[in-house]
């Protein structure tokens, strides 16, 4: 006749033994390192809130964002395409304002 026994099986779930030193690798109880912190020269790099949206630039003015397109389309107003989105820089906003002449035109008489 067969018996049949009841023993526990041999190993136990690791949440009820505990866990000597010995069980883990070394590196479990090594410090952090720090981290580096990168020192490349983008790091100085100041970001500014110089370029402005037609509407932004529409709000400034107090006019309609058609009006800033007309007067992008007219060369009155330097804007930069960025993909599909126009930007216009706030200080070429603020030389049109003033009557100055912007870089662009500058550089357009230039060429001439």
């Amino acid at each position: 006749m067969i018996s049949k026994s009841t023993k526990k099986p041999s190993h136990t779930p690791a949440a009820s033994t505990p866990i000597s030193r010995v069980d883990l690798p070394a590196w479990v109880y090594a410090e952090p390192e720090p981290e580096a912190h990168a020192t490349t020269p983008h790091d100085a790099v100041v970001i500014t809130n110089d370029l402005l949206t037609r509407a932004e630039a529409a709000r400034y003015l107090r006019v309609s964002d058609r009006t800033v397109s007309r007067l992008i389309r007219k060369s009155q107003l330097p804007a930069s395409r960025i993909g599909r989105a126009v930007r216009i820089r706030q200080s070429d906003l603020l030389d049109m304002l003033d009557g100055k002449p912007s870089i662009s035109d500058v550089l357009d008489n230039c060429r001439e």
